[in-house]
């Protein structure tokens, strides 16, 4: 066999046994094929002197993983997680991790959601508020529960997420804890 078809035959192989640990894996799908970076565009928004402010991905780099936050201001729960996922955030990014993390506000009014990430200081853009209903992937990965984290690579492949099977709420801590691990992150999440 010459070189040329032995190398063709590896690399099918390869592919072949990576598409089959994806399909063993059972990791839920978006309904369709989606470019998450592209869904985001024009949507954003972050805080600037108490204020929202249009907040755009950089052009120049693809983001490898976006982790969407969904939570509230009137969760206990979310008020307590909340500062562990600024911290988590803060220590990946200084190791230079590709990633965001997206805010995606259950709270009543937009004023709640500006007094929320203002208090909380999140460091990471939101979607609009008034966008938020119209992302229809946002509904396909996230639950009733919060705080809720769902962990997509930048295609819309869901990778980790608060709720196993896509139904049964787990928190927060399990997809942190699978995406840190993903990226090699050397911070663990502090025992309560």
């Amino acid at each position: 066999m010459n070189k040329t078809v032995t190398n063709t035959i590896i690399i099918l192989l390869a592919l072949i046994g990576n598409s089959i640990a994806q399909t063993e894996k059972k990791n839920p799908k978006i309904s369709e094929a989606v470019i998450i970076a592209k869904e985001l565009a024009g949507k954003l928004v972050s805080v600037n002197q108490g204020s929202f402010q249009r907040h755009a991905l950089d052009p120049e780099k693809a983001i490898d993983h976006f982790l969407f936050y969904y939570s509230a201001n009137w969760s206990p729960n979310c008020l307590k997680f909340t500062p562990e996922l600024i911290k988590f955030y803060t220590k990946a990014k200084k190791e230079a991790a590709n990633f965001e993390v997206i805010f995606v506000s259950l709270d009543d009014s937009e004023k709640e959601m500006l007094d929320y990430m203002v208090e909380q200081k999140m460091p990471w853009p939101a979607i609009r508020f008034e966008d938020l209903t119209n992302l229809r992937f946002l509904k396909e990965v996230s639950g009733r529960g919060v705080p809720s984290l769902a962990v997509l690579d930048s295609r819309g492949l869901i990778l980790a997420q608060s709720y196993k099977g896509g139904t049964q709420y787990i928190g927060p801590d399990s997809p942190l804890q699978e995406f840190q691990k993903l990226i090699g992150s050397k911070e663990n999440k502090p025992k309560n």
